[in-house]
């Protein structure tokens, strides 16, 4: 067994003795399980996209020819393979995996061919259809993607085989803060070129362009900058506009109005005209004025979009604490140049007595296109939008003590794959143990073409360095977090916060940001992803060992790898003795890794439908909000097994009340408001008053609880929804196990 997975083997171990940095009482916060399977659901979501619709972004010149490539891969003459401990079985394909490479063939390299030809596509296909994968739809799927899912499960099998057998995982990142401008690219450019010597002063240092020439002078990198930034394109115009309408409480001077305006739309350009008691307001916004404008044609009664309501409520916020009374109202919102034209035009024809921002008269009002086009040149400057994201700053890494010529030939290999026909530099930077590649590439080719990084071409691109990285000798495999349990990786703003609290104790940081530092830099396991996720690890540890006995192969490698696998069986088998029930067959038992409802997929839905009901501001709001809630709760009682159905009708009576509360102290608000003001009363006392009680006399038309009629029907009742949880727990666990795999 390497060193590496020897190591990650007994920390699996010590975490079941109790002895790993992971304590078991932080798994039991049902927060941190929530948030572990939630990760785990966006991880499957993600991975249902890649072989459905997003399915050719990731097979994307690799679908097909991978798997079949693995195949030839494979052959290639014994050797080396001895060396390390592993060996093939006289039934397994000969080993040649690179036999064009010029580098010395690795044995994990062996490894990962030799399980990637082993792997039966037919065997996966037919369990996958045994476990209802695909739906009623998998008969008619067609070959594209059905070879595309097989050739995502072959790399992922043999990605964890080679992993056993010591290589390294890939780790390619997009980095944050993007160049937009000629300027910024002129930084990165300098940043990735420059680097400091042993006595702390910065020299150039080489940077080659995509046909693989030296910047090597100050002129060249000019050039270079000159050619890269011709595809760049100008910021985006912000033309979103609103048009809102304020009910004043009292009188107003004209001063003090155009203050308080001022103070709401803050430096925000407008034009208003008052009417009265009435205001009002031409102005631009930084709010998405597209889908306002929808939810004001189709009617706001029709519509669950509260964005209407958060800014009414903040422009009415922002008056009030300018000293004047106004209730604000949304009237209209435009999104396009020649309707926000318009809409100023009609603006300034249908008003009298408009004014600037600064009270000021608008001139030429008698000539409203003439004044409006007039306005609209003046505001013009102040309308710059979000910059488009003109180029990308790319990191490819690897393990210190690799060859970083080989992997700046990966690298190159992987821009030149991936992005055909866009400017890019590269760069090694040499002050840190890890080798790193530092790359620039364009966003948007010379024939118009952009270039995205959604989450399957993330994995895409990690492919395409690993599968790089082994042509040019390097042990390295695009394997999954999920595939050995490690904790999430930090970002810069995260080891930057954790160096600065290092060494000045004057500067504060979260224990959470510490934690998550440094548990990735010591390597620790995830302790909440194994209670989530544990089982489907182990599934798919086993079938990798299964994979790799078909291919012959024997040795360290396998060892390594049954390791991992009966580890997390041990370790569910640890949980499951610490008081969770053992799963009964599957048969309403608790499911490995749900040791609450809390952890149910449905319980995110719920969580953002809780949240929303702090933005209804009228009772019937509240009801409908309501309803809403409730209908999601009845949609996971249905789903939950037994052993969580006490647990979750208390959860849900704590719901319900809090529900009722804020109806109660709307209601109470409502009427407040009709009588003309009072004082605030209890929630608890408000919910009595206004709103009947469960038990309250005045429900004639519901059964009183207790009777012998109602507890027979909710006995049957409860046995139905019983039988049903079953049916449904067979049908969410054979979906989890295809997802996981998928």
């Amino acid at each position: 067994m390497s060193g590496r997975l020897a190591g990650y083997a007994a920390e699996i171990e010590r975490y079941l003795r109790g002895e790993s940095g992971v304590k078991r009482e932080d798994m039991d916060d049902d927060k941190s399980v929530t948030g572990a399977r939630r990760e785990a659901g966006e991880f499957q979501a993600m991975k249902s996209y890649e072989l459905t619709g997003g399915g050719g972004r990731l097979g994307q010149g690799q679908a097909g020819s991978t798997l079949g490539g693995g195949r030839n891969a494979a052959r290639s003459s014994p050797g080396g393979a001895g060396a390390a401990g592993i060996s093939m079985s006289s039934g397994a394909p000969k080993s040649t995996a690179a036999a064009s490479s010029p580098k010395a063939v690795s044995a994990p390299i062996m490894v990962y061919g030799a399980t990637l030809a082993g792997f039966r596509p037919e065997e996966e296909e037919e369990d996958w259809k045994r476990r209802g994968g695909g739906g009623r739809g998998t008969d008619r799927q067609s070959g594209t993607g059905r070879a595309a899912r097989v050739a995502y499960q072959a790399r992922a099998v043999a990605a964890r085989a080679g992993y056993a057998a010591g290589a390294q995982p890939a780790v390619f990142k997009v980095m944050p803060n993007p160049p937009s401008t000629k300027e910024a690219a002129g930084r990165l450019l300098n940043y990735i070129g420059k680097r400091e010597d042993e006595k702390g002063e910065k020299h150039d240092i080489d940077i080659f362009d995509e046909d693989g020439q030296v910047l090597a002078t100050g002129g060249a990198r000019k050039a270079f900058l000159e050619t890269f930034c011709e595809t760049f394109e100008p910021p985006l115009e912000n033309t979103n506009f609103i048009e809102v309408r304020f009910e004043l409480a009292g009188e107003l001077t004209d001063a003090a109005l155009s203050e308080a305006l001022n103070k709401a739309f803050g430096a925000k350009p407008f034009i208003y005209a008052r009417d009265g008691e009435a205001v009002e307001v031409y102005a631009h916004t930084d709010e998405r004025a597209g889908p306002l404008a929808k939810v004001l044609a189709g009617g706001r009664e029709n519509s669950r979009s509260k964005a209407l309501d958060k800014i009414e409520a903040r422009l009415s916020e922002a008056m009030g604490a300018a000293g004047v009374v106004a209730k604000a109202e949304v009237t209209a919102a435009v999104s396009r140049e020649p309707k926000a034209k318009y809409f100023l035009q009609k603006f300034i024809r249908t008003h009298s007595q408009v004014r600037h921002a600064n009270g000021e008269p608008v001139p030429g009002a008698k000539n409203s296109t003439k004044a409006a086009a007039s306005v609209y040149e003046q505001w013009r400057p102040q309308f710059s939008g979000r910059e488009r994201r003109n180029a990308y700053h790319l990191l490819f890494s690897a393990r210190a003590g690799t060859d970083a010529t080989a992997v700046m030939a990966a690298a190159r290999a992987v821009l030149e794959e991936r992005a055909p026909g866009y400017k890019f530099v590269l760069a090694h930077h040499k002050d840190t143990k890890h080798v790193h590649i530092h790359a620039m590439v364009q966003a948007r080719s010379a024939d118009g073409e952009r270039l995205k990084f959604y989450k399957p071409d993330l994995v895409a691109w990690r492919e395409a360095f690993a599968e790089k990285a082994r042509e040019n000798g390097i042990a390295m495999v695009a394997t999954r977090r999920m595939d050995h349990a490690m904790t999430r990786p930090f970002t810069k703003e995260h080891a930057g916060a954790y160096s600065r609290a290092q060494s000045d104790p004057r500067y504060q940081v979260s224990a959470r940001t510490i934690e998550r530092v440094e548990a990735k830099r010591q390597r620790r396991l995830d302790g909440h992803s194994l209670v989530v996720n544990g089982d489907a690890i182990a599934t798919a540890w086993q079938k990798t060992v299964t994979t790799m006995r078909t291919a012959g192969i024997v040795g360290q490698a396998l060892t390594a790898a049954e390791s991992i696998g009966n580890n997390f069986l041990q370790f569910r088998r640890d949980r499951a003795g610490e008081g969770q029930a053992r799963p009964a067959a599957g048969r309403g038992a608790d499911q490995p890794g749900q040791k609450s409802f809390l952890s149910h997929p449905g319980m995110r839905e719920l969580n953002a439908l809780i949240g929303d009901l702090d933005m209804a501001q009228t009772p019937l709001e509240m009801r409908r909000q309501m309803a809403r809630v409730n209908q999601a709760l009845d949609n996971m009682r249905e789903t939950l097994p037994p052993a969580h159905q006490g647990q979750f009708e208390q959860y849900r009576e704590e719901v319900n009340d809090k529900m009722h509360d804020r109806l109660a102290r709307l209601q109470f608000e409502r009427q407040q408001q009709r009588r003309g003001g009072g004082e605030p009363i209890p929630e608890r006392e408000a919910r009595g008053r206004d709103l009947p009680t469960r038990d309250d006399p005045r429900h004639t038309e519901q059964p009183r609880a207790g009777t012998e009629l109602e507890r027979a029907k909710q006995k049957d009742a409860k046995k139905q929804k019983v039988q049903q949880a079953e049916e449904q727990d067979r049908k969410t666990q054979r979906s989890n196990d295809n997802d996981y795999e998928r």
